[in-house]
């Protein structure tokens, strides 16, 4: 930061707390002034409250006396500009979360594979004038290291991982992508899928929502018709995101049991109220859904993984 000090004004700087680790609103103004002492900076230009897996870490951080009202203290006399928050929920809830005009921004976890499951979120940012920042654009790597199971994202002269970068790149609901880099060649091709893309519009989506049912027509494609009639609450539409991995990189029993904790934890099942086990076998699900998936059986696959993985019932 000191040697970009005097390009300051072209950079935007965020940092981030999460409210399982910041309670208080005096415990939130000493994370900003501890950043900005490191950061050795008068001002952070955006401040994420971070990793919102759950709708209860969410109000957990908008209590009276917490992070968010310390942070608008921040934000009142000048040490923060903008604060922004950051989700890893259903586009539906952090659609809910966003009307309430509380951020300026939201990150989310958004790429070319998962878009179904968080769109509703992303318009719903894009629809308020909210910066919408996408982490994850090549779905952790899994792009890159399943590109030849993934051809089928492609478009014209391009490979998957570009066409992965072109769709969050292009997007003009999406304001930035965060891409990761390893290597100068990296950066290079984020670089030139950049300079060379076009946006999509809202024609463009869909047909690619389309392209992706068509071609993988044993996916789930997260319509979440399936949650209407379940008796026991099971996360049906998460599940079944979660066995997509088995279906799109071909993935063994045993790597599906070590990825249930990230699952559990972080991602699409931070939130079940329910384990797959849990199912009764109605078949309400199989009835709704629109793929006409095997769901009942894939739910007793996914409760042997979450049993070897020792994960307990909720």
């Amino acid at each position: 930061m000191k040697q970009m000090r005097n390009v300051r004004d072209r950079i935007y700087v965020s940092t981030k707390g999460m409210p399982t680790e910041i309670k208080t609103a005096d415990q939130a103004r000493a994370a900003v002034e501890k950043s900005l002492k490191r950061l050795n900076l008068e001002k952070i230009d955006f401040y994420f409250v971070w990793c919102v897996r759950k709708v209860e870490q969410y109000e957990m951080a908008m209590k009276k006396g917490g992070l968010y009202d310390g942070l608008l203290k921040c934000k009142e006399q000048g040490l923060i500009d903008h604060i922004a928050i950051s989700s890893h929920l259903t586009g539906e809830k952090t659609s809910r979360i966003l009307e309430k005009g509380e951020f300026d921004g939201v990150l989310m976890g958004v790429n070319i594979l998962n878009f179904l499951y968080r769109w509703e979120g992303v318009l719903r940012a894009y629809e308020m004038g909210l910066g919408v920042l996408a982490m994850n654009p090549l779905a952790g790597g899994a792009i890159p290291e399943y590109a030849d199971q993934l051809k089928f994202l492609s478009g014209e002269d391009e490979n998957p991982v570009e066409a992965a970068l072109r769709f969050c790149i292009s997007c003009p609901q999406i304001t930035v992508a965060l891409n990761g880099f390893t290597t100068r060649e990296h950066i290079d091709m984020a670089c030139r899928v950049a300079d060379n893309c076009r946006p999509f519009n809202p024609e463009e989506i869909e047909r690619i929502k389309k392209h992706i049912a068509e071609k993988m027509n044993s996916l789930c494609t997260g319509c979440g018709y399936c949650l209407e009639g379940c008796p026991k609450k099971i996360p049906i539409a998460s599940y079944m995101q979660f066995y997509n991995q088995k279906m799109l990189f071909g993935k063994s029993d045993d790597e599906m049991i070590e990825s249930i904790d990230l699952q559990h934890n972080w991602q699409l099942l931070a939130e079940r109220a329910a384990d797959a086990a849990d199912c009764s076998e109605c078949g309400r699900c199989e009835e709704a859904c629109t793929q006409h998936l095997n769901i009942i059986e894939r739910l007793r696959e996914i409760a042997q993984w979450e049993k070897k993985a020792h994960k307990p019932v909720r």
